[in-house]
């Protein structure tokens, strides 16, 4: 798959997301680590934007199984790490002054926080997510968050 990608984008403009420990629609890998490993030391040769690994459970606990390690794959990439999986604001600054990530993906925090990237940087309140109208049945839930200048305003 990767080959087919790069052979028609540059390499810098393609990430890798995966997902080693989480078990979503029951699936599971008998020995992710092995499994994980050798594709991610396979996907560093392609010269990656970024690998992006979901931290624990998608949408879930951040809990990892026995035996899984992290930085031992993490190692295995020469590119940019992307953190992922219940971050907020000072666990994502944490990880990336320590150099456990390189960069840190906040999904759900964008949908209910238009300019989440001002908040963060202005250490502001995060609009709560309505789980309700989380993917799909409508624009509800994807365009009638307030900003922080309308809540600044009210």
């Amino acid at each position: 798959m990767l080959e087919a990608l790069v052979g028609v984008l540059p390499p810098g403009r393609i990430g890798l997301r995966l997902s080693p420990f989480s078990n979503v629609n029951d699936v599971a890998d008998s020995d992710p680590m092995a499994t994980f490993g050798y594709a991610i030391e396979r996907a560093s040769d392609f010269g990656l934007a970024y690998l992006h690994l979901v931290e624990g459970q998608t949408s879930g606990s951040r809990d990892l199984p026995p035996g899984a390690d992290l930085k031992a794959l993490r190692a295995r990439f020469k590119g940019a790490y992307m953190a992922n999986n219940g971050y907020d604001r000072d666990l994502a600054l944490r990880a990336v002054e320590a150099g456990v990530a390189d960069l840190v993906a906040f999904g759900k925090a964008f949908i209910s926080n238009p300019d989440l990237v001002e908040r963060l940087r202005r250490d502001a309140a995060l609009n709560e997510l309505d789980q309700d109208t989380l993917y799909g049945g409508g624009a509800k839930g994807y365009t009638d968050y307030p900003t922080l200048r309308t809540v600044e305003a009210a």
